[in-house]
């Protein structure tokens, strides 16, 4: 390489810091257009991917919240629905003790039972006949004609959301309220008796002759008094079933029993020729007779009554009744005693009874752990078995039902101390034991479930002591029906979103095809472009190495000349170029070299004494400058001191508010003693003791005025530097400066830790005063500008080891970080030019560093009533002298 030409040299230097680069150029940018090629196809895949998310997310979203919605709006309607109807039940129960009072003031026979039996009737929901469809395997009703010819007329204004509901078919019949009304005497004999359950009159003391022989109320009513009331628990005969959900052959068959409805039990639409659940609640109160007990009058109310509030209610319908009740929709209504134990349901098996026979309660459906415990226990009775069984125990979903109950004897009553299995039944309990109502969300059934109960407050009898008074109504609903037309929304939205996304999918396939033509052009003229640009460098290079090989060539000449001691030797500049400039400066260059080689002759002539006369000149500079010194520091002293007095000074105007605020209350209490003085002597009325007591008062006003001018006086006088009390400083400074600060509504709290009233420190008592008003002042000036919720100062002090630190807080905002430290320069200020000078921090510092002093400044963050304010804190620090 040392051997090659400049030329040579030239023309490789050329390739390598142009072709090579120019190259390397080449390449990266056919990379890059690849890379973009590359990126622009899965960026574009990953933004209609993302949008295509974002959309379905959004939607999802927005269906989502429209659910969650309308299930707390479905909640909070169905809570107030069954408090209605609870309230409703608990009215009628009411309404029969009238009846019972009522009826036992009147002068009772056969006629007056009769009449009143006959008087008190109401409504019940009576459906149509069903026939059993095979085909379909439900049931169905006969030739019922459900169009409706008399359709509304609709003009145009009204036809936005217009929506006709047709009146409500629900058939109906009216029946007694009771199923019977007696006077039995004080043995039991019945005396006067109407009824539909047994005509006979009876000795009801004996338990057999009571209704389904279950009833023992002789034994509780004795100790009733006048207008005293015996309510029973509902006394009916359990009716079962072998078979659970709709009652079809099929069914029947596996079951191993007759195809006959009516064998079965009353289920809604899923046996809608069942056999009914009858049953009473009976109302017994003494009957007088000349204050005299001569009897007792009974009326066993006709339980269907009660179950009419929510056998055919339907929750989430047009009409708050339905002809009957399909259960398997999970949208039904239903009623549990005090106890927990079922007393109305669509489907009547599941209503709590009695065995006829034994005249004892059929026990409850209970769950496979206590099955399982029961038949360890070698209990023979069921019944017997439960009594002593804890109730609610771990009731879970987790939990299987007892599906033997219904196979062998189909009995399975709905008792909630035992239904383990149902932890709705814990649920419903806990809403209701206080007497209060709620709701909650289960899966049950296999349907999702809203939940209610809602106490029947009800306090005659044995009800009284009962929170739950007769017992509560409770609704189940499905939540999929509240927000069916949310769901058909998300179908519709689905739908749409599926073909803008075919759209959107072909737009991006061809936006794919036309950037991959574009890129694959950008590579061709990329590439020929590249080309000729090389041939073009490489004929630059072999130019450019030809035209400043000749130009060195020149300057290595002229080197040699110069070498030889030829400093006449001149280039012929021949350019105006970078060359040509070369060339002259090499001959400027010459000429410098030729003048100072004779000056340098002439200075070896004279070198010694030249050197003697500049030393000299060189002590005279150095004295006058030290002298220069001096005089500027002992000017920059005078500087501060003259600035801590005119920065003294510029507080006058503020100073002289401040006194004239201080002597306003003195003045007005003169004023007052004055014009008291003169309404005395008005009316004769001055005395020597009141004048002396003026005086006395008006001296002390006096006083305060001129202790007030002397605090402030002390404050302008000349400081002598001596030891000090730091705290009795701060307390004169304050002095000063509270009651204006009060007047404009800040305040300045105090407070100092123990030993620090009695440390002393050396240095200038007002000028430490003048410090601390300047610091106040800032603070009180942030306060205000940034109208602070919280306008006060907090003044701190403590001893710490040989230091006394004063911290002064506000609680106005904090100060920028980028001014943090910059406000103790001198003429730094953020207020306008009117408002401040930008000396007071400044000498602030200056008065401090003059005695050893520091202060710095930080924001700080404090929690008021959980409220975090933000502020500025200045942070003093003095030296401390030992107290002697």
């Amino acid at each position: 390489m040392n051997k090659l030409s400049i030329k040579i040299k030239l023309i490789l230097l050329f390739i390598v810091i142009k072709i090579l680069p120019l190259m390397i150029i080449t390449y990266i940018s056919y990379q890059g257009i690849k890379n973009l090629d590359a990126y622009m196809n899965s960026s574009t895949t990953y933004l209609y991917n993302q949008s295509k998310e974002i959309i379905q997310n959004t939607a999802n979203e927005s269906i989502d919240n429209s659910i969650n919605n309308l299930n707390k709006k479905s909640q909070k309607s169905l809570e107030r629905l069954t408090l209605e109807i609870a309230n409703r039940v608990s009215e009628f129960l009411k309404q029969r003790d009238s009846d019972l009072l009522l009826l036992s003031k009147l002068d009772i026979s056969d006629k007056t039972l009769n009449d009143f039996y006959n008087s008190k009737k109401k409504e019940v929901v009576s459906h149509h006949k069903y026939n059993y469809d095979e085909n379909n395997q439900k049931w169905v009703v006969k030739n019922i004609n459900k169009t409706n010819k008399n359709l509304p007329k609709i003009l145009e204004d009204n036809k936005t959301a217009f929506n006709y509901n047709p009146e409500s078919l629900v058939n109906t019949k009216i029946i007694p309220l009771y199923k019977e009304i007696t006077f039995f005497d004080l043995k039991g004999m019945e005396i006067n008796k109407i009824s539909s359950i047994n005509k006979k009159k009876l000795d009801i003391s004996i338990k057999s002759n009571t209704y389904i022989n279950s009833e023992t109320y002789f034994e509780e009513i004795n100790h009733l008094k006048k207008g005293e009331i015996y309510v029973s628990d509902v006394i009916g005969e359990y009716v079962g079933s072998n078979i659970l959900g709709i009652f079809t052959k099929e069914k029947a068959k596996a079951a191993n029993i007759p195809f006959i409805a009516q064998n079965s039990a009353y289920a809604g639409l899923e046996n809608p020729n069942g056999k009914r659940f009858e049953a009473i609640v009976r109302f017994i109160t003494p009957v007088f007779k000349n204050d005299i007990k001569i009897g007792f009058l009974s009326m066993a109310l006709d339980h269907r009554h009660i179950m009419e509030y929510t056998d055919n209610l339907n929750p989430i319908g047009i009409y708050s009744k339905s002809q009957i009740i399909d259960a398997s929709k999970g949208n039904y209504a239903f009623m549990w005693d005090y106890l927990g134990r079922n007393i109305s349901h669509p489907r009547d098996y599941f209503i709590v009874g009695f065995d006829k026979k034994t005249g004892q309660r059929v026990p409850g459906w209970i769950s496979e752990d206590i099955n399982k415990e029961f038949l360890e226990s070698k209990e023979k009775s069921l019944s017997k078995f439960l009594k002593t069984y804890p109730p609610f125990k771990n009731q879970s979903l987790k939990q299987k039902a007892n599906m033997s109950q219904v196979i062998q004897k189909g009995q399975i009553p709905l008792d909630c101390r035992y239904l383990n299995f149902a932890p709705q039944c814990t649920g419903w309990m806990e809403l209701t034991k206080n007497g209060g109502h709620g709701s909650f969300i289960i899966f049950w059934g296999g349907v999702k479930k809203l939940v209610t109960a809602a106490v029947i407050k009800y306090d005659t009898s044995k009800y009284k002591n009962s929170k739950r008074g007769f017992g509560f109504v409770s609704i189940g609903a499905n939540v999929e029906e509240f927000h069916s037309a949310a769901n058909r929304t998300k179908e519709n939205i689905d739908e749409i979103l599926k073909i803008q996304n075919n759209i959107v999918k072909d737009i991006v396939d061809d936006n794919k095809s036309e950037i991959n033509i574009y890129i694959n052009d950008m590579i061709k003229q990329l590439t020929f472009v590249s080309f000729i640009m090389i041939i073009i460098v490489i004929i630059v290079a072999l130019l450019m190495s030809r035209y400043i090989s000749s130009k060195i060539e020149k300057l290595i000449m002229g080197t040699k000349k110069f070498s030889n001691n030829e400093f006449g030797y001149r280039i012929n500049v021949e350019s105006e170029d970078e060359i040509g400039d070369l060339e002259k400066s090499f001959n400027d260059m010459a000429s410098k070299i030729n003048k100072l080689v004779n000056h340098q002759n002439k200075l070896n002539i004279h070198l010694e004494e030249s050197v003697k006369e500049k030393t000299k000149e060189l002590i005279k500079i150095n004295e006058g400058l030290e002298e220069k010194i001096s005089k500027v520091v002992r000017k920059n002293r005078q500087k501060d001191a003259q600035l801590i007095q005119n920065n003294k000074m510029a507080s006058i105007g503020e100073m002289i508010s401040m006194i004239i605020h201080q002597w306003k209350q003195p003045l007005n209490a003169i004023s007052m003693i004055n014009s008291s003085q003169e309404l005395r002597a008005l009316i004769g009325d001055n005395t020597k003791e009141e004048l002396k007591k003026d005086n006395i008062a008006i001296k002390k006003q006096i006083e305060l005025m001129s202790s007030t001018m002397e605090d402030f006086r002390n404050f302008f006088k000349n400081n002598v530097k001596n030891e000090y009390m730091v705290s009795k400083m701060i307390q004169k400074s304050i002095n000063l400066i509270q009651n204006i600060y009060n007047y404009q509504g800040i305040f300045i709290k105090y407070k100092e830790q123990e030993g620090f009233d009695k440390a002393l420190t050396l240095g200038y008592e007002n000028e430490l005063i003048q410090v601390i008003i300047n610091i106040l002042n800032n603070a009180r000036d942030a306060v205000i500008m940034n109208n602070s919720d919280i306008k006060v100062i907090e003044i701190n002090c403590k001893v710490q080891k040989d230091e006394l630190i004063i911290s002064i807080l506000d609680f106005a905002g904090g100060i920028d970080e980028e001014i943090k430290n910059k406000i103790f320069d001198a003429y730094f200020t953020t207020k306008d030019k009117n408002d401040g000078t930008g000396l007071g921090l400044y000498m602030t510092k200056t008065i401090l560093e003059k005695v050893n002093g520091t202060i710095t400044v930080n924001n700080k963050n404090t929690l008021i009533d959980n409220i975090s304010y933000k502020g500025v804190n200045f942070i003093i620090k003095l030296k401390k002298e030992t107290n002697g």
